[in-house]
């Protein structure tokens, strides 16, 4: 009589249902509103001058392709897996990995020391000398990746306040500065600043860093297993978030332009402390240093909350280490918190905390995003081909143009991506140096550890 062993590995607790269509809007926005994207638009502004403002409108209309793309697969096949799940259906189990890798880690190496350096700047301007450098970074991004593995009702919480914080006060500074409400505005006032604008423009050089002004709305996505309603409030979020965002923003970079030189935008480190300074006057340092651990906080705790998902959605597939699938008692994924906790610090020993670093690092992350974007846009095309059948709550508009469009116009900012010929060597190094590391491991754990071809597409859920 053969033995009957019973498996008594308690299983992973099941995601809650605890997010609504606030928390999924503030999550949509979360990467958005930090410090990262408020100095991109200030260097923008004073890179480019009026150019910007087109860059930023190419950008949008690429982010909401994207976000409409992301909407419909995340729907049709709801993972916390996000891409991975999408591109191993259309093109494979290699690009799945590669591109989560490129879109999602690798900015969290590139994009996340950024915001770390800029949030020690402004506190080591406000209270010099009382921690040392990166101590105030480091404390921040240890105590959200605490309140990521406590749970998500507790990240929903934490990301509706910052989110909310952060619009507000992005929307108040641009219209008292529009209004001529500040401290020390520029000489001769809103015409000299409207007529500095015109001058030295640049357009296409500046999308890509324009587009991190709209960037990670996606994040969002594998929150869509813990959404109460996601069919509703995931494209509405999405949708409606880049809209909201894409205002405040423009009022927020029109403002500045009356309050600071485009010189001084264009080569400041803190670019968006002076602006706040030049609208409220010295004393705003202080309450900045508020906003700006917000703004920070907001990134950080995004990032936490999505990324770590994602890798367990892939452990799950068995496309990373089986360790980054493991959840807590609360059902987050504590490993993968753990593990994109420290990527920024690898970040930011690599850059060695350099302020100069800040253009170059955001464009490089840019451009890894940008490549993920593509292959999504790519997903999308295929999955609608090989699987017109399956269920999809939300339809891309405007389907086959729109992402055919999306993929054309995503490909020439990734060519153009750099603003001036000497910025072009440190992109390329530092995309190129990840992007091959990961293309290697990658492609030995497909063969030799999951023993699938490189290119074998997977079958969704729900077939």
């Amino acid at each position: 009589m053969s033995a009957v062993i019973i498996d008594k590995t308690p299983a992973a607790p099941a995601p809650r249902k605890v997010l609504g269509f606030s928390a999924l809007f503030a999550a949509s926005i979360g990467v958005i509103v930090a410090q990262l994207g408020m100095v991109s638009l200030m260097q923008g502004v004073g890179i480019g001058g009026w150019g910007f403002f087109a860059a930023l409108a190419i950008a949008f209309a690429l982010a909401l392709a994207n976000a409409m793309a992301y909407a419909e697969m995340a729907l049709m096949m709801p993972s916390a897996g996000s891409l991975s799940s999408y591109a191993e259906a259309a093109v494979g189990n290699f690009p799945a990995i590669l591109l989560v890798f490129a879109g999602y880690v690798t900015p969290a190496i590139f994009g996340l020391p950024v915001e770390l350096i800029l949030v020690d700047g402004v506190l080591q301007q406000i209270v010099p000398g009382v921690l040392p450098p990166f101590a105030w970074a480091v404390a921040l991004l240890a105590v959200l990746a605490v309140l990521n593995i406590l749970g998500t009702d507790i990240f929903a919480r934490v990301q509706t306040t910052l989110s909310f914080v952060m619009l507000v006060f992005l929307a108040l500074t641009g219209l008292m500065a529009l209004g001529g409400q500040g401290a020390a505005p520029l000489a001769g006032g809103h015409a000299a600043g409207f007529a500095a604008l015109g001058h030295d423009t640049v357009v296409l050089g500046l999308v890509a860093l324009a587009f991190w002004v709209f960037v990670g709305t996606e994040f969002v996505t594998p929150l869509v297993v813990e959404a109460r309603n996601p069919a509703r409030d995931l494209p509405r979020a999405m949708i409606l978030g880049l809209a909201v965002v894409a205002v405040v923003q423009v009022l927020f970079a029109l403002g500045a332009a009356f309050f600071v030189s485009r010189e001084e935008l264009a080569g400041s480190a803190t670019p968006h402390l002076d602006y706040v300074v030049a609208v409220f006057g010295p004393s705003a340092k202080i309450w900045f240093g508020v906003f700006a651990v917000t703004a920070t906080a907001s990134l950080l705790n995004t990032v936490l909350a999505a990324v770590p998902r994602m890798l367990k959605g892939m452990a799950d597939n068995g496309q990373v280490f089986p360790l980054l699938g493991r959840t807590g008692k609360r059902g987050t994924p504590v490993l993968g918190i753990l593990f994109v906790a420290v990527l920024p610090l690898v970040g930011l020993v690599w850059s060695r905390g350099d302020a100069n670093a800040i253009v170059p690092l955001t464009i490089a992350a840019s451009v890894a995003w940008l490549l993920a974007y593509m292959t999504a846009q790519v997903s999308l095309i295929v999955l609608r081909r090989r699987h017109p059948d399956l269920p999809r709550p939300f339809r891309v508009p405007g389907y086959p143009v729109t992402p055919l469009l999306a993929i054309a116009g995503m490909g020439y900012v990734v060519v153009n991506s750099s603003p001036a010929p000497e910025m072009t060597g440190q992109i390329v190094a530092y995309t190129g140096i990840v992007l091959a590391l990961f293309a290697v491991v990658g492609a030995v754990w497909v063969k030799l550890v999951m023993k699938k071809g490189l290119f074998e597409p997977g079958t969704p859920a729900g077939l």
